[in-house]
């Protein structure tokens, strides 16, 4: 995950319009959500009134199997939003920076969950935002929709981080749908949209990802574990969060980062071996010799533009080639 400035890429004219926010579909999501609330209000008053007259607790109405329950929105799965998101974000899952149209089209993923709230079911999901702009991210089907996930085997020594059991998915039941875990003492809501949430999960156009999430780095063994940063001694909360939520670490994705660590290990002893044989080259009073070492450095500067591209911000995964660049600086 790395950070993204959102306002390099404005808001596309759907969700400005009478989709939007204040629009027509605005207006029905309101209305419907209204119903909703209003209807569960008089249901609890019914119990409420039910319990205190001592009557038994009525069994809840079944729901008809295959029926949708919720409203039906638009805007945000229009193709100018998924384009924008696409140059936003440069092709690339939000979370895990992957290429997600090598696997599946894209999720127009709502970081605040637009429906409901897994775990909470008083609250009807932040249906006020799904319209918005500044809610919207791309993501891969794998961060965004829940399901089993195979896990890596992970050094002794990490295990017990990575296992941590604050969420479900530390487990291998991963991806985010409809989870948004919160350290707030209250959520937002349509009638008090600006409560102070301090939302657990990262959003890489509001928060700096590199505050809280690093990658293990092991020069003799690549293995590509994205890891919670330590803040103050403890590792980061929302870094933990993110990792499992998300499903940072499933198999597939640390075996594709995995690859790109030994891509990058085989080319850097590529470089060490080129320049020391320049060297030798460059030393020698022959001119045939000294062109060949000239080349050769040449060829040794062409191959480090191409790691230092892998790290620029179009590339899947250049957050970790970021990190192990900077391993070898220090």
């Amino acid at each position: 995950m790395r950070r993204v400035e959102r306002i390099s890429v404005s808001a596309p004219d759907v969700l400005v319009g009478p989709k939007s926010k204040g629009g027509k579909e605005y207006e029905k999501a309101k209305i419907f959500f209204k119903a909703q609330a209003d209807a569960k209000a008089a249901m609890d008053e019914q119990l409420a009134a039910g319990a205190a007259a001592g009557l038994p607790a009525a069994a809840p109405a079944s729901k008809k199997k295959g029926k949708k329950d919720g409203f039906e929105f638009s805007a945000y799965s229009d193709e100018a939003v998924k384009y924008a998101l696409d140059k936003l974000f440069f092709g690339k899952c939000a979370y895990c920076e992957t290429r997600y149209a090598n696997q599946a089209p894209v999720d127009v993923e709502h970081y605040r969950p637009k429906g409901r709230i897994a775990g909470d079911e008083k609250h009807p999901g932040y249906w006020w935002l799904a319209m918005s702009w500044e809610n919207l991210l791309p993501s891969c089907i794998d961060c965004n929709r829940r399901r089993w996930q195979d896990l890596p085997k992970v050094p002794a020594s990490l295990e017990q981080l990575l296992k941590a059991p604050i969420m479900e998915g530390s487990k291998g039941f991963l991806g985010k749908q409809d989870l948004f875990p919160i350290a707030g003492p209250a959520r937002a809501t349509a009638e008090e949209p600006s409560i102070d949430e301090s939302p657990d999960l990262l959003n890489p156009c509001v928060d700096d990802p590199d505050e809280h999430l690093t990658f293990y780095i092991d020069r003799l063994n690549p293995l590509g574990l994205v890891l919670p940063k330590f803040v103050d001694g403890a590792p980061s909360r929302r870094g933990l969060q993110s990792i499992h939520v998300y499903g940072l670490n499933r198999l597939g994705l640390v075996q594709e980062r995995t690859r790109v660590l030994r891509t990058l290990e085989f080319l850097s002893r590529l470089i060490d071996e080129i320049d020391e044989i320049s060297e030798t080259l460059l030393a020698s009073t022959s001119s045939r010799d000294k062109t060949m070492g000239t080349r050769l450095n040449l060829l040794s500067a062409q191959i480090l533009a191409e790691i230092r591209t892998m790290a620029e911000p179009d590339q899947p995964y250049s957050s970790l080639v970021k990190v192990w660049s900077n391993t070898l600086k220090s």
